[in-house]
């Protein structure tokens, strides 16, 4: 394991004791709604502003910290009065959560400085910006030299971005993320888009603004609509002036921008859960593959080949891009990682996988030579076209084929399909023909074509309690391979109550497992993918009330967790568990004092996983080649560095397992495992979160990255923002809807 490393370096000196300069805040006015801590951080950015942006932030609800001492202490602002007290000296301690926390903040504000020397110095090779996710993005301002692909409304970058990291020990490293970035050209705008490109407006989903405030990185909100008869002149009733107006008095356009927006678009944007209205010609679309694949499908195909980019160059590339980077308030530099107290390790997960007879794997997509370890309990598969016109013998076909590789799955032999039902054309005749006779213990087998709602039939399909698994009846011939209609018989048979593969020795003493994510942006509907047993059975989903912000309330979580435990024990004859594990997509805000409360209250031991999906270095292995030259590659699945006792980074994947056209071409994406309670150790925590990413239920030929727990409870939290609460209400918990 020597071999193994981080696609990142570290400062030059340990930041393990820092001493700053400490102030208490007073508020003369503030939102009181506002939460503390949110306060805090809109002080902290107001006082860079009026200081020079001097490198300081929030500690906690009430303190300031800065690297030097504040000169102007006093904000004053419409809705905002406060001011500081100087309180002495503090000297950090990167050991202590919320300290760490504030010096990792601190020494992101000086790289975006040392980013700044660094492009001055570049003579116009490199550019730098501050990115959404408030890290450092340096990039080079022309379009890059690998993408051979060209078109007049968009241009990629390289670029890397520069994500701290302060370990208990005081060691910071600094992940390097290298991609290309998609951007609409300088002068593409939304209006640009109404103008020449209208047919791409209902395929635009995302919004950037061309403007931003001063160290902060511009808004991006989601794209709603175009207000066809308004314009950015346009007075609004509800602001008493016009956009235009709005902007003029915020300050932050040009003169030129100005004059653009008054005879511009009003468009209806979304930030979170609040409708706003905007300016075609201040904001650009957003050019993600989703997008391109429906406005411009050749362009993105030609694109594609150009983006597969070895990790041997990655590496190489991106420390290029850093070289001489030196953050002057720390007075550092970047040097190489040393791993020296970081430890290593290959974590095993071969052969965990159990099927028909006892037959044993490594991999979910074994089923089609050994069968399912447990078969459906639904007993009818209906096949259904939607429309009339579609009703085709082609298409007949198609859905006759997914059927046939359903019986590859199944120990026991399925009955043939005699007669395909008549079509429906839309959900209302949907809902008429099943109010007229709801067929008993079955799921639907649904043949949609382009114009066919499909929230809408499922919505209806879920309100009488039926499972629906969707195929597209459209794709071009060449898409129908086997492997297609396989993983569509998968979803059939998981949905239809069946287990593909059951997990053979879990580790550890965990024999329920929880998946936790919280759906939405600002209301949050926490998604339960919630009881998965240690044997990799689902047992179940619970939903939640919606929650404010990004933590869950101590009620909520109490309710879950005793739901949780409920379900499990009407499975086991009322055995309570050895042990239950929680796994958290994202960071666990959530109260410890509730699981504390938990255990003692059931006599039942829990641990707390985090489990983070970005934001992690790069993992990859380097090999010394015979000529003394270094060259570096993917991981092995189940590589892991740990960054402390508590935290690692795991790699699920391999370059291996993406296939030869692009195992080497991508840099695969590790997962960050970070445990906050419990007494399992790290080691088997994270074992049990690589055993179940090698599950999906609906997908043979690739694997979650994530766990099944937090993927499945993604898909849910996904599901649950855009279905019928109460269509879903209706449906057996048993049932992964979410599939």
């Amino acid at each position: 394991m020597e071999n193994l490393a981080l696609s990142a370096l570290q400062l030059d000196v340990k930041l393990v004791h820092y001493s700053v300069y400490r102030y208490q805040i007073v508020y003369q006015k503030f939102d009181e709604t506002a939460s503390g801590e949110k306060l805090a951080r809109k002080v902290a950015y107001e006082l860079q502003r009026v200081n020079g942006f001097a490198v300081l932030t929030n500690l906690g609800n009430r303190g300031i910290i800065s690297l030097k001492p504040i000169s102007q202490l006093v904000i004053d602002l419409p809705q905002l009065q406060a001011s500081l007290e100087d309180d002495g000296k503090l000297e950090l301690d990167s050991g202590e959560e919320q300290q760490q926390q504030a010096l990792q903040r601190l020494v992101n504000q000086d790289i975006n400085k040392a980013a700044w020397k660094l492009t001055q110095d570049s003579q116009g090779k490199l550019a730098f910006k501050k990115a959404a996710s408030g890290n450092t993005e340096i990039f080079e301002p022309s379009h890059s030299a690998r993408i051979k692909a060209r078109s007049i409304y968009l241009e990629a970058f390289c670029s890397v971005q520069l994500s701290p990291e302060v370990l208990a020990d005081g060691t910071v490293l600094i992940g390097l993320h290298l991609k290309h970035s998609l951007l609409a050209k300088p002068d593409i705008s939304l209006q640009w888009v109404i103008d020449k490109r209208p047919d791409w407006i209902s395929s635009i989903n995302k919004v950037r603004h061309r403007y931003f405030e001063s160290g902060k990185a511009p808004l991006v909100a989601e794209f709603l609509r175009v207000e066809e008869s308004l314009k950015g002149d346009s007075p609004l009733p509800h602001l008493g002036k016009s956009l235009v107006e709005y902007h003029h008095e915020k300050g932050l356009l040009s003169v030129q921008q100005l004059t653009e927006a008054a005879s511009s678009s009003l468009i209806k944007v979304k930030y979170g859960q609040n409708e706003a209205d905007h300016v075609a010609s201040l904001v650009e679309p957003m050019f993600d593959f989703d997008t391109l694949s429906k406005i411009d499908s050749v362009f993105l195909n030609n694109l594609a080949k150009d983006l597969k980019w070895s990790l041997d160059d990655r590496i190489k590339v991106s420390a290029r891009m850093v070289k001489g980077l030196y953050l002057p308030n720390f007075n550092c530099r970047l040097i190489p990682v040393d791993y020296q107290n970081l430890k290593k390790s290959s974590l095993q997960y071969e052969q965990k996988l159990r099927f028909a007879n006892g037959a044993k794997s490594s991999r979910e997509q074994d089923v089609l030579r050994y069968k399912a370890f447990g078969d459906m309990t639904r007993t009818q598969v209906i096949p259904l076209i939607i429309g009339k016109q579609n009703n085709t013998e082609r298409n007949q076909r198609l859905l006759c084929d997914a059927y046939q590789a359903l019986g590859q799955l199944t120990k026991t032999e399925l009955p043939p399909l005699k007669k395909f039902p008549a079509p429906v054309e839309n959900a209302n005749e949907l809902d008429a023909r099943l109010h007229k006779k709801n067929p008993t213990n079955a799921i639907l087998l649904i043949g949609l074509t382009g114009k066919s709602d499909k929230v809408a039939i499922r919505d209806t399909a879920f309100s009488y309690g039926l499972a629906t698994q969707f195929m597209r009846l459209d794709h071009r011939a060449n898409v129908y391979s086997p492997s297609y209609f396989n993983n569509v018989a998968a979803g059939v048979f998981s949905k239809g109550g069946g287990q593909l593969c059951a997990i053979d020795d879990m580790p550890g003493e965990t024999d329920l497992f929880i998946g936790l994510d919280m759906g939405g942006v600002n209301v949050r509907a926490p998604g339960f993918a919630f009881l998965f047993l240690s044997s990799g059975a689902q047992l179940g989903w619970q939903l939640a009330d919606k929650q404010q912000g990004e933590r869950m309330q101590d009620d909520a979580l109490t309710n879950l967790l005793e739901k949780s435990l409920k379900t499990y024990l009407r499975s086991s004859d009322g055995v309570l568990p050895r042990r239950i594990t929680l796994h958290r997509d994202g960071k666990f805000y959530e109260s410890i004092d509730v699981i504390k409360q938990f255990e003692q209250k059931h006599s039942v031991k829990l641990d707390v996983l985090e489990i983070l999906k970005s934001g992690a270095p790069v993992l990859y292995r380097r090999e010394q080649l015979a000529d003394g030259s270094k060259k570096f590659c993917n991981p092995n699945v189940g590589d892991a560095l740990y960054l402390s006792d508590r935290e690692m980074i795991l790699s699920t994947y391999s370059g291996a397992e993406l296939g030869q056209s692009w195992g080497d071409k991508v840099s695969i994406r590790p997962l960050r495992l970070r445990k906050r309670y419990g007494e399992t150790s790290l080691e088997v925590l994270a074992q049990q979160v690589l055993i179940l990413s090698r599950i999906h239920g609906a997908s043979l030929y690739r694997h979650p990255r994530l766990p099944v727990t937090t993927h499945h409870a993604d898909r849910f939290a996904t599901l649950r923002q855009e279905t019928c609460i109460d269509a879903l209400s209706k449906m057996d918990r048993l049932c992964p809807v979410y599939l």
